[in-house]
Order: C-alpha cells, then sequence, then structure tokens
C-alpha cells in the first residue's frame, strides 16, 4: 500500500476521531485541502484493505470508521450526530447467536437511530408552543 499524503491525513483524522465520519465531514475537517473525489477514493480504497469500515443510516448516507475493535452508537436522525456507547454486551451475545444459528461471530456494530437530548427538547418545545 503506498501511503500518499492524502491517506496520511485522512487516517489521523480516524485516528483522532472516535466516531464515525463521512466524506463531506473529512473534507471539512481536511479544510478542503482535497477534492471529494480524493476523499471518495481513498476512504472506499481503505475500506476494500479493511482499515476502514462503512455503515449506512437511515439518511441514506455512508459514514467510515476505523475497523478496529467494535462499534456501538447512538445516532440523532435530526441533527446527525453520533455518541459512542462503551457498555458492550457482547459475549451474552455471542453466545445466544453460536448457540441459536451455529454462527461464529468475527465483529460487530451496534447501532440505534432516534432523538438526541438537544433535538427532543427541541421538538418538545416546539409542540409545548404551537
Amino acid at each position: 500500500m503506498r501511503m500518499t499524503k492524502a491517506r496520511r491525513d485522512i487516517l489521523k483524522i480516524f485516528n483522532e476521531n472516535d466516531k464515525p465520519l463521512n466524506a463531506e465531514q473529512l473534507s471539512k475537517i481536511l479544510e478542503e485541502d482535497y477534492d471529494l473525489s480524493t476523499i471518495y477514493r481513498n476512504l472506499n480504497f481503505f475500506e476494500e484493505q479493511a482499515i476502514l469500515r462503512s455503515i449506512v443510516f437511515s439518511d441514506k448516507i455512508k459514514y467510515y470508521f476505523t475497523s478496529k475493535g467494535h462499534y456501538h452508537f447512538v445516532y440523532c436522525t435530526k441533527c446527525k450526530k453520533f455518541q459512542k456507547i462503551n457498555k458492550c454486551f457482547e459475549e451474552e451475545f455471542k453466545k445466544h447467536i453460536n448457540k441459536k444459528l451455529d454462527f461464529e461471530v468475527k465483529s460487530h456494530t451496534l447501532y440505534f437511530e432516534g432523538l438526541c437530548h438537544d433535538c427532543k427538547n427541541r421538538r418538545d418545545y416546539d409542540e409545548a408552543n404551537d
């Protein structure tokens, strides 16, 4: 793998962030040093090399995150923010899946979609003032 400046810069951002990012967010963080096609091309390369993984939420936007470990997130469908959940029930799930489905789990990503505290309070405020 040839490590270009763009690849180094992109990987640095993912190593410094503990949440999924999409190409547009990366472009803003990189202060538009690279065009979106360069960013997408490198994200696809990293995903093919299993350096990054991706996930698509209900907003149909592809988000990328590092492939090391496993991840649990809550995702606000209104403001598009992520929060990482540090609680894991991996062993319980793995035992259940292995026993019931005869399936060997190698990794996992778990997420919940909904409204964050701020968006929920804004909605409740808006509904109360209508």
